[in-house]
């Protein structure tokens, strides 16, 4: 269907430009209320979807959008704070979200694991400066670093565990 179609089909109470703003998001603000029935025509379908379009459009929100399980309990607190602390908890729930998603890129960026995305092997230890070495026993506790299961990686982490440069 074209732009002048659309136009015709609502009697013109929107022009072609106004279709084609639309279609490119040009348009700033939402068609009113009124226009509803209109449109719907023009475009085959309800008035209601016609309202959850420009709700989508304009103010981003879908009808299937819900609050994720875990705030649930969260929103029914927010019920009950006041107009003016609003401001105070947005703040709050921003750095919170800055400060999660700071620490998922830094998780992205520290390995989990040895070389490979595998565990340290004896062999790869045996390789490794004390240095190295020192690096790895210093990052396996934290979970940024694995050793496979053996014995003898354990000794070679151990024994320069906690040496200090000399």
């Amino acid at each position: 269907m074209t732009y002048q179609q659309m136009a015709a089909r609502c009697s013109f109470e929107r022009s072609i430009t106004w279709w084609n703003k639309v279609r490119w998001n040009e348009i700033e603000d939402p068609p009113k209320r009124q226009l509803f029935p209109s449109l719907a025509k023009a475009l085959e379908v309800s008035e209601r979807r016609i309202a959850e379009m420009v709700a989508e459009q304009w103010c981003g929100v879908r009808p299937d959008d819900t609050v994720p399980e875990h705030l649930e309990v969260l929103v029914a607190v927010l019920r009950g704070v006041r107009r003016q602390d609003v401001p105070a908890i947005e703040r709050i729930a921003q750095l919170l979200s800055d400060k999660y998603t700071a620490e998922i890129q830094v998780q992205s960026f520290v390995p989990v694991r040895g070389l490979g995305g595998a565990p340290y092997t004896v062999a790869q230890l045996q390789d490794m400066t004390e240095e190295e070495l020192r690096r790895v026993a210093a990052d396996v506790p934290l979970g940024r670093a694995t050793v496979e299961d053996d014995p003898e990686a354990h000794a070679l982490l151990d024994s320069v565990a906690g040496r200090a440069d000399e």
